[in-house]
């Protein structure tokens, strides 16, 4: 089980692991963790449960993301973080 790497109260947060982080709805918080040379786990946790993940997968880095995240990443992982969490719901 991974933990956030982003600090809640924090809307600053850094960590040399953490490529890209969001918040949904309030009580989510989805992250893209670096793991590896162009690789890193797309990790969804729930702040209202203790920060428990919910959700932990693979996904990739263009160019590494050397330089902060692509766009077409970015938007890869926030569709992802919204259906899952629609998923949650039902809707």
């Amino acid at each position: 089980m991974s933990q956030p790497l982003a600090t809640w109260t924090d809307d600053a947060s850094r960590h040399p692991l953490l490529v890209w982080w969001s918040r949904l709805d309030n009580r989510y918080q989805i992250e893209v963790q670096r793991t590896g040379q162009g690789t890193a786990n797309l990790c969804i946790f729930d702040h209202n449960e203790g920060d428990k993940e919910l959700l932990c997968e693979p996904t990739g880095l263009m160019y590494d993301a050397l330089f902060g995240p692509d766009v077409d990443d970015v938007s890869k992982w926030q569709d992802r973080g919204v259906q899952f969490v629609d998923s949650l719901s039902g809707a």
